[in-house]
């Protein structure tokens, strides 16, 4: 007995912790691989973030100086912004950061050793879908609740600036067009930005010009979000340049509404905006779409998270960079297919079911694919056997 005790092997708690995963609770493995996974995806995440929202705060500046967009708004947009593309860039950033994970462990030859230990390919499925099904709620909770909460706050916030950039456009002494064109001011005295003196207002409507100046004035806001300058003791001169048909009024008040509008490329889209509730009883091919398009942020982090564990195996003479030029135009593939596949659904040229069904089909062919090339054709085939012969 002492013999047989003193030539066995002493145990691992390492291999142990692999071997038997339920025995031990959360497995090292299962632990080393979220740590990596989470820390590697908030680093990639903040830089894809940081590059796409640096583009449009730069744009939202833009429209800042251009007095389409006030100061005090500048921040909210840039919030809400990061919000909407950290969640659209989520499914990217898990993927990279498995892929950079498996792949460092690969390169350090740690595989190895975990395979000696008995942590197969099904065992390293195992730990990735720990870190990554959790994602994949968060994922789906982010893209159906809080992305349609971002974008009808980013529209809002855009159609309030639309009405008040007229407003904003007033300075003392100075004429001031209308974001229309249809309406031209000037105000002598405008003090604290409450108080108008000396007011001069000329519009056209209807074919006929006008021309309003009053002694005195102020801002007011209606309950429905509209803007009026009410023109206090005054007189207004209606009629068409070049004839005597002019007819002259004097008033005590006359209110000229201002009506800003939102440009084109700051609009957000109606669909965007909607919330997930009323896109899944929708009929219309638009808001299926739309549905859809949310559905493939959750469904793209786990479907990219499994794409990458095959995809991390390093041949023995190649890098990690050839890894990730890869998974680089495999990505651009799966986003290009993703729109294309949209745009027929809204023009109702595939069945709405296929929209993104397909694509994940295709997704899971090219794993499967991956999965062969790294296990070898002649394991496959004897697996296939095995079943078969069952």
């Amino acid at each position: 007995m002492n013999a047989v005790s003193a030539s066995a092997p002493p145990r691992r708690r390492f291999p142990q912790a692999l071997t038997h995963p339920l025995r031990s609770g959360w497995a090292v493995l299962d632990r080393m691989i979220t740590f990596e996974v989470l820390q590697t995806m908030l680093a990639v995440l903040g830089v894809l973030v940081l590059i796409i929202v640096s583009k449009r705060f730069l744009r939202i500046l833009a429209r800042a100086i251009e007095g389409d967009v006030s100061g005090e708004a500048i921040f909210l947009l840039l919030g809400l912004k990061t919000a909407t593309a950290a969640i659209h860039l989520l499914p990217s950033a898990v993927f990279l950061a498995v892929l950079i994970t498996l792949g460092r462990m690969y390169r350090d030859y740690e595989m190895p050793v975990l395979a000696a230990a008995g942590a197969g390919l099904a065992r390293l499925y195992r730990a990735v879908l720990v870190s990554v099904l959790p994602m994949t709620l968060l994922a789906g909770v982010l893209a159906l609740l809080v992305l349609p909460w971002t974008e009808q706050q980013t529209r809002r916030l855009y159609e309030i600036e639309g009405r008040t950039a007229d407003i904003r456009g007033i300075k003392e002494g100075k004429f001031a067009e209308s974001s229309d064109g249809s309406t031209v001011f000037y105000v002598e005295e405008y003090k604290d930005r409450e108080r108008m003196h000396n007011i001069f207002v000329q519009s056209r409507e209807h074919g006929r010009q006008g021309i309003v100046s009053s002694d005195a004035g102020y801002l007011k806001n209606t309950e429905k979000g509209e803007q009026f300058i009410i023109l206090q003791k005054g007189t207004r001169y209606d009629g068409n340049p070049g004839t005597a048909a002019f007819v002259v009024t004097e008033f005590d008040e006359y209110g000229v509404k201002i009506s800003g509008k939102v440009k084109d490329d700051e609009k957000v889209t109606e669909q965007s905006a909607k919330s997930s509730s009323e896109l899944i009883v929708s009929s219309l091919p638009r808001d299926i779409a739309e549905y859809q398009k949310r559905l493939a942020i959750p469904l793209g982090v786990l479907m990219l998270s499994l794409l990458a564990v095959p995809l991390s195996r390093l041949a023995p003479r190649a890098g990690v960079y050839g890894n990730l030029f890869a998974a680089f135009f495999i990505y651009i593939a799966y986003e290009n297919i993703q729109r294309v596949m949209q745009g027929l659904v809204i023009g109702a040229k595939v069945p709405h079911w296929l929209g993104y069904s397909g694509v994940y089909l295709l997704m899971a062919l090219v794993t499967c694919l991956l999965l062969v090339r790294a296990l070898g054709h002649r394991w496959v085939m004897q697996v296939m056997r095995g079943w078969v012969g069952r």
